[in-house]
């Protein structure tokens, strides 16, 4: 078992048990659907290309909510 999953198991363990759950729960569920979500190569590389930008450019709350409006016209 790696370090940091140890130390996420320390951290829930510290939780009550319904909320242990919970984080079962959502651990297990995305182990279940983890490969339900599969990119293109074309993505892929449009996501490394964006983590390797040094100064990403933010939008605002306002600015985002603008654009997602548009998608469903």
């Amino acid at each position: 078992m790696s370090e940091l999953l140890q130390k996420v198991i320390k951290e829930i363990e510290r939780l009550p048990p319904g909320e242990q759950d919970a984080a079962a729960g959502a651990l297990i569920d995305d182990m279940a659907h983890r490969d339900d979500v599969r990119l293109s190569d074309a993505q892929f590389a449009e996501v490394r290309r964006r983590r390797a930008d040094p100064a990403p450019r933010m939008v605002s709350h306002a600015e985002a909510r603008e654009r997602i409006g548009r998608l469903g016209r």
